[in-house]
């Protein structure tokens, strides 16, 4: 019972708010970890538009996807990379707001591509 409470109370002393204080340069760790976080988003980013693109792809040669939905699966196509675009431009700033408002609407705007290419 001792043991669990000790590591209940270890484990919340661990943690701690990644963000720093206004006027606060933060430590060597707290910028890896948040430069590591936002590394993994813009990952997750690229795989779900390459997992849409191949979709599409495949859509379209099976013959599943044409006509007036093949023109609103190339236009979300459209949309989807310029969301990705803006994403790798805020990652690239390191602008924390910027990029999750940036991972924010890819990840909408990809979830919106998925719907068009499944036909929704």
């Amino acid at each position: 019972m001792k043991l669990s409470i000790v590591a209940a109370a270890l484990a919340l002393s661990a943690c701690k708010a990644t963000a720093p204080s206004i006027g606060v340069i933060p430590t060597p760790v707290e910028t890896v970890d948040r430069t590591a976080a936002d590394e993994q988003v813009a990952v997750g980013i690229e795989q779900g538009y390459k997992a849409f693109r191949l979709a599409l792809e495949l859509g379209v040669d099976t013959g599943v996807i044409k006509g007036p939905r093949a023109t609103l699966a190339a236009a979300a196509d459209r949309r989807a990379y310029a969301a990705v675009l803006t994403a790798r431009q805020a990652y690239k700033t390191a602008n924390a707001a910027a990029f999750i408002t940036a991972a924010r609407s890819a990840n909408a705007t990809l979830a919106a591509a998925i719907a068009t290419v499944k036909g929704n």
